[in-house]
């Protein structure tokens, strides 16, 4: 089957499950943060059919729209690494699913920020993420919590925290530290908490040495890796 014909497909599809339009947020408030900090970083939450991003610059929302990695995507004017912004939206139906919301802030960033993007796949250097011979020696998150990965850095000592995270949301901050995608291959499931330390401020192979304490091994290796390309953008008003 063609690419063309499958896209119509899959349009289709939405199109018959939302009657013909893409789901929008009932309300959504969008302001630019006025007092940038490049150490303040992206921190936000999906839950009952509402959305909260703090500090999100445009390639977070948009990874967060499109469930990719930030890395993965290119193009778009130089302001799009600076502007930080606020997101608060709220679904009409508070058991609206996460993926719904997903949608509707594609919806947003199409209306509101004129987003126009197209997928490519291109054979790029990726770390896969898999588990070391005597398996990964990760413990089971004990209580209820956000899933979220801090990095921090004081007196030359590098961490990170994670709490109650699932894997992907694991390769995702790693992939942001190496500045390259991190494919999952672990197989794992379930939500974890752990932190990772280390003092060399060369990511790798301070990171993957780091990792194998935890039974995790990082490796580079080319391998087809789909990426998002930003065609149009441009900033919102606030409202």
């Amino acid at each position: 089957m063609g690419t063309k014909v499958r896209a119509a497909l899959v349009f289709l599809a939405v199109a018959i499950a939302y009657g013909g339009t893409q789901p929008a947020f009932e309300v959504a408030s969008v302001k630019r943060v006025r007092d940038y900090s490049p150490l303040a970083t992206m921190n936000g939450d999906i839950s009952h059919g509402r959305l909260t991003l703090n500090n999100a610059h445009i390639k977070q929302m948009i990874a967060v729209a499109y469930e990719i990695q930030s890395v993965r995507i290119e193009g778009g004017p130089g302001w799009i690494d600076s502007d930080q912004f606020q997101i608060a939206a709220k679904a009409e139906d508070p058991q609206t699913t996460e993926k719904q919301v997903r949608v509707m802030l594609q919806s947003l960033l199409e209306d509101r920020f004129r987003l126009r993007i197209h997928r490519e796949t291109k054979l790029l250097p990726s770390y896969t993420l898999r588990t070391a011979a005597g398996g990964a020696r990760l413990e089971h998150a004990q209580q209820e919590g956000t899933d979220r990965c801090d990095r921090t850095m004081e007196g030359g000592r590098y961490e990170l925290a994670c709490q109650h995270i699932q894997i992907a949301t694991l390769t995702n901050a790693l992939a942001i530290m190496l500045r390259g995608p991190v494919v999952d291959q672990t197989g794992l499931t379930g939500e974890y908490d752990f932190a990772l330390s280390w003092e060399d401020d060369d990511m790798y192979p301070a990171v993957p040495d780091a990792m194998e304490r935890f039974g995790l091994k990082l490796q580079m290796k080319k391998v087809p890796t789909e990426v998002i390309v930003i065609d149009s953008v441009e900033r919102p008003s606030d409202n």
